[in-house]
């Protein structure tokens, strides 16, 4: 009888072990769950080389920069950026976890399922360049580094900018010219990200609002 108790307990606690781990799991991390951001406007130099363009840095520039707080991730309030017309912006991102750790290469290093959205802008307004490298140099188009230019004059407009987590698959369909597409929602999926800031295309040395 005291052998068959036996027997009967080890069953039971092989059984309950596997459902009491399930029904109390440990809790899993977001690794890209962002709890701060910053865009980075920087002025560089566009030269026309054939069919492409490149990019130089120019000496002593000032960034434009908007910092992004809170749940949900907004900017200081009566925030608004003048951007000169004719000229070309290194657009960065820098996000960062709740520990203040960067988290922005990891959209990089998943270029498979990430993919950035620039939107709100009047059509044929700016144009735009992605310059995303992944650790090992290879060339991917996510939207995280990328240069921005100035096409034309526009009254000020809030300036969208979105990271999508796309589903499996979704990114094949994307091309370079869906960087400003405003069906965007039209790739499945969830965003990480989704950043506005007021935003005014004003003529060379213009400073009124």
């Amino acid at each position: 009888m005291k052998k068959l108790s036996l027997t009967i307990f080890a069953a039971c606690v092989l059984f309950l072990a596997p459902s009491c781990s399930k029904d109390d799991p440990t809790p899993e991390v977001d690794q890209e769950e962002v709890g701060g951001a910053t865009l980075t406007f920087t002025e560089v130099t566009r030269i026309a080389h054939g069919d492409h363009f490149d990019y130089e840095d120019i000496e002593n520039v000032e960034p434009k920069t908007v910092s992004y707080t809170g749940n949900p991730l907004l900017p200081p309030t009566g925030a608004h950026l003048h951007l000169d017309v004719g000229k070309t912006y290194r657009l960065q991102l820098v996000a960062k976890d709740f520990a203040g750790r960067e988290t922005q290469h990891t959209f990089v290093e998943r270029d498979d399922i990430h993919q950035a959205f620039i939107l709100g802008a009047p059509e044929g307004s700016l144009s735009y360049a992605y310059a995303d490298k992944k650790a090992n140099g290879d060339a991917v188009n996510v939207g995280v580094t990328g240069y921005l230019t100035v096409e034309k004059e526009a009254d000020s407009f809030v300036f969208r900018y979105v990271v999508r987590h796309l589903n499996a698959g979704v990114k094949e369909k994307i091309t370079a010219a869906d960087w400003n597409n405003t069906n965007f929602t039209q790739f499945t999926g969830e965003n990480d990200l989704d950043l506005k800031v007021e935003v005014h295309l004003v003529p060379v040395g213009e400073d009124g609002h």
